[in-house]
C-alpha cells in the first residue's frame, strides 16, 4: 500500500469563539470555524469567501481555547478528516474538518497613525 498526502495550510479569520471540551477520558480539544476569502480565477474582481471547521486536540486546543478571539487572524495547518453518520431519520450525514497540527496566531493588525508632517 502506498502512503498518501494529506495536508492542508489555510489562513483566515476566526468566525466562531473556540469550545474547549475534555473526552470522557479526559483529553482535551476545541472547536472553532475559519474564513478565509480570495479571489476567483474567472472573476478576478470577485472575492469568494471558503468557511472550515476545525478542530484541535491537547496542548494546542487549549492554547486555541484560551487565547483565539472572533476575528483573530490565524495560520491552520493539519490535515482533512472525514466523519460520517446517521441522523435521527436514518439520512447518512457527512462533515469534513482541518485537524489542525500547528495553529499559528498573526499579529493584531492595529491601525496606525499617519506621521505627522514637518511643517
Amino acid at each position: 500500500m502506498s502512503k498518501s498526502v494529506n495536508v492542508v495550510i489555510v489562513e483566515g479569520g476566526v468566525v466562531r469563539e473556540p469550545e474547549l471540551r475534555y473526552t470522557p477520558a479526559g483529553a482535551a480539544y476545541t472547536r472553532f470555524a475559519i474564513a478565509h476569502t480570495g479571489f476567483s480565477k474567472q472573476e478576478p474582481d470577485h472575492e469568494e469567501t471558503s468557511y472550515f471547521e476545525v478542530t484541535a486536540w491537547g496542548r494546542i486546543a487549549e492554547v486555541c481555547a484560551s487565547y483565539l478571539k472572533k476575528g483573530r487572524k490565524v495560520i491552520v495547518s493539519g490535515k482533512l478528516r472525514q466523519s460520517r453518520w446517521k441522523d435521527e431519520a436514518g439520512h447518512t450525514k457527512s462533515r469534513v474538518v482541518i485537524l489542525a497540527q500547528d495553529v499559528k496566531f498573526m499579529p493584531n493588525q492595529k491601525r496606525q497613525k499617519p506621521f505627522a508632517s514637518d511643517e
